[in-house]
């Protein structure tokens, strides 16, 4: 076991200890709480935890595991100071730590004469001994100081006023007690007597004359306190008739002391008659031995809790949303060599007898390019069950530079043209793909710019099962008909009102083509029902799930969301996780009454096979300046 706390032990581990705490406190929390606030409570409370079991550390542990190291009482711990030879300054750690040290040995013993001595060389005896001695002479107390190492090496070369006459010529008789003491100055007002070792050796005494003790009765007279500095004895037998009659030693180690040399001395000193009072930890670690106020230190460490439960917190869940991340589906996506691969936009595959009408037409189906760095682009599609049509298709564009996002939905029968063989056709069908060169997303990204002039950036494809689980893991969308409606093709039923409707309620809302309404207690057919109604309702819906989305507030909430999206969710292999949190977080602040909504107008055509299908009759260039002229630049 080691003397004294190390580095590793007394400031590592009970710093770990406190935080681990902390940490443990936090998570226990967050099993229960989840969202920001509650997370920063956490934290709060973790920090609080940290603070409260390092502070008992401090008052206790650190103590009393120093004491059980040593086997005894612990007096001081002396912080290292290079500069401190002699006396340690008034004021400083260093001369607290040693009035500390003082007092602890006041209150350890009622003998006059205390050895003050170490388990071997260089334990800083003599600086101990010095200025124990100051520190109970600034107390109060009369002290006397003794240089009890007659090799030279002791007190006596710190006043430079000789070793001798003192200690030795005391003994023999050579010397009386004023001629063998000198006054060292500690403070104006305090003066400290201190013997020095004299020369030659200390006579043992014989006849039953017994000069150290007549020596050490003449010191004690007048005296409160008597410290003797003396070498190690296992080092030095100098000490051991001193040793005889004193009545108990400070013992002085620093952390490089081991247990084998620590125990010996103990011994020893007991064996001689001078027990341990207690230990003095000599040039402690300057960490543990509190250079910094113990409110700072604690402090640190309950600020280190808090940050470190923010960090694991934010971490953990990166970690979770990158992991749920990798489980989504992926289709390549690269517009370029889909371009590259394909034939030029086929020209107008409209004709009817109205000539301005097909001019009219064929002006509308196509559009000019616009800047790529004008918009970022999300195209959001919804499959049929066998996944070769489109039934929902949405652009979502995002302008640089401003927060009112632009949303599109392209009716599944608009009439536009197709690359996949330089005709015309539904857009939905561009799904399909073409053939295994161009794959069915690439395909109507493809179209949709070929019509709105926007490259497409990123898109979404979910089935309709997947429509109704993502609704389902948001908790639902709110939807709101004035009277009570139904659509027995599509299992559509809902209350007048608004209700907060499930994944299948959803889906059927927005695929109804045959919606009636309950009025007057008969249920009638709602006119106009179609394409753009259904685009409308898959808007309403799509914004109550950003309206839902939004709402979530920590990263925990995110976290569960996206988990819970990633089976749902075909997205292109372009989309990174970072664009993906992006866009998420960006959709909190958003608000529904900002976004602008446009529908395209259009015109039932039927075409040479007999197919009705539904014609634009203005360009999107068109369509954009009018809602939005400050995103075009003329001409387009």
């Amino acid at each position: 076991m080691a003397v004294s706390p190390r580095r590793r032990q007394s400031a590592v581990i009970p710093s770990a200890i406190s935080i681990a705490s902390g940490l443990a406190v936090f998570f226990l929390l967050l099993q229960r709480y989840k969202s920001a606030k509650d997370a920063a409570l956490a934290a709060t409370i973790a920090a609080i935890v940290t603070a409260v079991v390092f502070g008992l550390w401090g008052v206790w542990v650190r103590r009393h595991a120093v004491s059980r190291s040593l086997g005894g009482p612990l007096l001081g711990q002396i912080p290292q100071d290079a500069t401190t030879s002699t006396f340690a300054e008034p004021g400083t750690e260093v001369a607290e730590a040693y009035e500390a040290a003082a007092n602890e040995l006041e209150a350890r013993t009622n003998g006059q004469v205390v050895l003050v001595t170490s388990a071997g060389p260089g334990q800083g005896t003599s600086r101990t001994a010095l200025n124990l001695a100051a520190a109970a002479t600034r107390g109060g107390r009369h002290v006397v100081l003794v240089d009890g190492d007659p090799t030279q090496n002791g007190l006596s070369r710190f006043g430079r006023t000789g070793a001798s006459p003192g200690l030795a010529e005391l003994a023999r008789g050579e010397a009386d007690l004023a001629t063998a003491s000198r006054l060292w100055a500690i403070e104006a007002d305090h003066r400290l007597p201190f013997i020095p070792s004299g020369d030659g050796d200390i006579p043992l005494g014989s006849n039953g004359a017994n000069p150290i003790a007549q020596a050490v009765d003449t010191l004690t007279d007048g005296a409160d306190l008597v410290l003797i500095d003396v070498p190690p004895l296992g080092w030095n037998s100098a000490g051991q008739p001193l040793a005889v009659h004193a009545d108990g030693s400070v013992l002085v180690v620093t952390e490089a002391s081991d247990d084998a040399t620590i125990d010996e001395a103990r011994t020893s000193l007991e064996e001689a008659g001078a027990p341990v009072i207690g230990y003095v930890v000599n040039r402690a670690n300057a960490q543990l031995m509190h250079n910094t106020p113990w409110w700072r230190r604690t402090l640190w460490r309950a600020v280190a809790t808090f940050l470190l439960a923010g960090l694991l917190f934010v971490g953990w869940n990166a970690f979770q949303i990158w992991n749920s991340w990798q489980n989504v589906e992926r289709n390549s996506f690269d517009i370029p060599a889909a371009v590259a691969l394909l034939p030029p936009v086929p020209e107008t595959g409209i004709t009817a007898p109205e000539d301005a009408f097909s001019e009219q037409v064929a002006t509308a189906v196509t559009s000019a390019p616009v800047d790529e760095a004008v918009f970022r682009s999300f195209l959001i599609v919804g499959s049929d069950e066998g996944g070769a049509r489109a039934d929902v298709i949405i652009l979502a564009l995002f302008p640089a530079g401003s927060d009112q996002p632009v949303m599109l939905s392209l009716p599944r029968d608009l009439y536009l043209p197709n690359r996949c063989g330089s005709t015309y056709s539904r857009i939905n069908v561009t799904l399909r793909g073409c053939g295994s060169s161009v794959n069915g997303p690439t395909l109507l990204a493809l179209a949709v710019e070929d019509f709105t002039g926007i490259p497409v950036d990123h898109f979404a494809l979910f089935d309709f099962d997947g429509f109704e689980r993502i609704i389902d893991a948001l908790g639902g969308v709110e939807i709101c008909v004035p009277r009570q409606v139904r659509d027995i093709r599509s299992f559509l039923d809902l209350p007048a009102g608004c209700t907060n409707a499930s994944g299948e309620q959803a889906l059927a809302w927005v695929r109804s083509r045959s919606t009636e309404e309950l009025r007057d207690g008969e249920w009638r057919h709602i006119g106009g029902v179609n394409d753009l109604t259904r685009n409308e309702r898959q808007q309403d819906v799509i914004l109550a799930m950003f309206a839902k989305l939004k709402r979530f507030d920590s990263p925990s909430q995110l976290s569960a969301i996206v988990e819970s999206l990633t089976n749902e969710f075909t997205l292109d292999d372009q989309l990174g996780v970072g664009d993906a949190i992006t866009l998420a977080w960006s959709l909190r602040s958003l608000d529904s009454e900002e976004i602008t909504r446009i529908r395209i107008p259009v015109r039932d055509f039927t075409t040479d096979n007999g197919d009705r299908v539904l014609v634009p009759t203005s360009s999107f260039s068109d369509l954009l300046r009018e809602a939005r002229p400050e995103l075009v630049n003329d001409p387009i």
